[in-house]
């Protein structure tokens, strides 16, 4: 599998991203259209008319709500195969697979930073790379940078993974990201 770098996954997501606010916007475009064709057509009662706007505002309501969800699967898909790639390729032997479950559990009980870069070394000099691995997500997770930056640095085959997860991750939980998406799939005001 090719290995994913931070540039390609910025412009990839921002690319996609743009694809999904400007299908929302030319679904809204057509909604003001057809809205003004159904206000000015004469030949309509406006009992009529009130039933084929609400339709039109139904119609729209769920092709944006289906833009959302393709948008949703896509970042889903996107940090799905951004983490598998991290993780590499793992022996699934009951063995491994209790010492990557172990390391895990130890690495969650690690409380600050600075034993988090303790743990890390000791995990490298001892060759431990679950503990190691296990290790790195932590300080990743809880955003703390050093022992991040310490793990890339001792994987450096994934480190540029590891940082398009993350711009992954801070991109789509954003202010900005969920504003944006706010106001791209929020139904049309009338």
């Amino acid at each position: 599998m090719a290995k994913h770098t931070p540039l390609g996954v910025q412009n990839e997501l921002t690319g996609k991203v743009e694809g999904f606010y400007d299908r929302a916007n030319a679904i809204k475009k057509a909604y003001y259209e057809k809205r003004q064709a159904i206000l000015r057509d004469d030949r309509l009662s406006d009992a009529a008319k009130t039933a084929d706007l609400a339709e039109l505002a139904t119609a729209t309501g769920a092709q944006l709500k289906s833009i959302r969800g393709e948008q949703e699967a896509y970042v889903s898909g996107l940090t799905s195969t951004l983490a598998k790639e991290l993780s590499g390729n793992q022996p699934t032997d009951a063995n491994s697979i209790m010492l990557r479950r172990d390391a895990s559990d130890r690495a969650r009980k690690i409380e600050t930073e600075r034993d988090a870069l303790a743990a890390l070394r000791d995990a490298v000099h001892n060759g431990d790379e679950s503990m190691a691995h296990a290790i790195g997500t932590r300080g990743r997770d809880n955003g703390w940078v050093d022992v991040a930056d310490a793990w890339k640095a001792t994987h450096p085959s994934t480190a540029g993974v590891a940082e398009a997860l993350h711009y992954v991750e801070s991109y789509t939980t954003s202010g900005a990201y969920n504003l944006a998406n706010s106001m791209a799939f929020s139904s049309p005001a009338e």
